[in-house]
C-alpha cells in the first residue's frame, strides 16, 4: 500500500488504529473488505475483524468511509494517507491524495474532516492554489526573461473557489505561503529588494494574500528543485540568503524581513515600499 507517511508530520499521523484498547470477545465480527485489509496490513496490524479492537475496528471502517465519500464525490481515486480519532479537542480527520496526481512530497493532501452532516474535504482549495502558482511563475519568468527562477506555493487560508477568480483577481480570500528560488545570475543580492516590491505589486493587483520568501542562490539550476526537497538547500553552499515580505492584516503595511550580508526586518507603510524603486 503507497502512503504519505514520510511527507506528513509525525504529529498528525497518530492515528486511532493504533490505539491498543480492550477486545471484546462478545462482539459481532465485521468483515472487512480487500482495501480495509490491506491498509490494515501496511500498518502490521491483523487483517481480521475479530482479531482487532474496538477502537481499531471503528478505525478502519470510518477511514474507509472518509475514503469513498471522496472517491465519489470526485469520481476518482484517491490513495489512503494517515487518519487521526475523535478526541475532545481533535477533530476526526482522514489525510488522502488523489492518485492521479501522486503525493508529491505532501503537496497534494487533501484532508477530510468529520462534521455532524457528514464530511468536508480541501479538495478544490489544491485547484485554486495551483492556478496561482502557475500565475506567480509566469510573472517571474517574464518579469527576468529567464527560467532560472521558479515558486511553491502551499495553501494557509482558502475562502474562494477557482470559478470565483475574475481576471486574475483573488479579492484577498486566498493566502499562501511562496517559496521562491532564483538564481544569482539573474537577481543578486543586490538586486532581490528591487523584485520583490514589484512582486508585491503584482500580489496587491491581484490580491493574493501570504508570507512570500526570495531565496537567492548560485551555480544551481533551479528548474531541479522540487517541493520535495527545496529546503535542503538552505544548508547548501550554494544558498546565499533570503529576502521575505508579507502584507499586514488591513493590506497598508508590509512587514519584511531578510537574511543576506546581516539580518534586517523592517516595517513599510504599503505606498513607501511600493516607491521603493519607481
Amino acid at each position: 500500500m503507497k502512503k504519505i507517511f514520510s511527507v506528513i508530520t509525525a504529529a498528525v499521523m497518530i492515528s486511532a488504529m493504533f490505539s491498543c484498547g480492550a477486545k471484546d470477545r462478545t462482539k459481532s465480527v465485521n468483515n472487512l473488505n480487500d482495501w480495509q485489509k490491506e491498509v490494515l496490513a501496511a500498518e502490521g496490524l491483523p487483517t481480521e475483524a475479530d482479531q482487532l479492537t474496538d477502537s481499531q475496528l471503528r478505525s478502519i471502517q470510518r477511514i474507509y468511509e472518509m475514503i469513498t465519500y471522496l472517491n465519489e464525490k470526485y469520481d476518482e481515486e484517491f490513495i489512503y494517507g494517515g487518519y487521526l480519532e475523535p478526541a475532545a479537542n481533535q477533530t476526526e480527520t482522514l489525510y488522502a491524495y488523489p492518485r492521479l496526481l501522486g503525493a508529491d512530497y505532501g503537496r497534494n493532501t487533501v484532508t477530510v474532516r468529520a462534521t455532524k452532516d457528514g464530511f468536508t474535504d480541501d479538495y478544490s482549495d489544491r485547484s485554486i492554489v495551483d492556478y496561482a502558482e502557475r500565475m506567480a511563475n509566469d510573472f517571474m519568468k517574464d518579469y527576468f526573461k529567464s527560467d532560472q527562477v521558479i515558486a511553491f506555493f502551499s495553501v494557509n487560508a482558502c475562502d474562494i473557489e477557482k470559478n470565483e477568480v475574475v481576471d486574475g483577481d483573488f479579492q484577498w480570500k486566498l493566502g499562501v505561503s511562496d517559496i521562491i528560488f532564483v538564481n544569482e545570475d539573474i537577481c543578486n543580492t543586490d538586486q532581490v529588494e528591487e523584485f520583490a516590491v514589484n512582486y508585491a505589486k503584482w500580489l496587491y493587483e491581484h490580491e493574493l494574500d501570504g508570507r512570500h520568501r526570495i531565496n537567492v542562490v548560485k551555480d544551481y539550476d533551479v528548474n531541479n528543485m522540487d517541493y520535495g526537497n527545496i529546503r535542503e538547500y538552505y544548508e547548501s553552499e550554494d544558498y546565499i540568503g533570503f529576502y521575505s515580505f508579507a502584507f499586514n492584516s488591513n493590506k497598508n503595511k508590509v512587514y519584511q524581513d531578510e537574511f543576506l550580508s546581516t539580518r534586517n526586518e523592517n516595517e513599510y507603510n504599503i505606498e513607501v515600499f511600493f516607491s521603493k524603486y519607481n
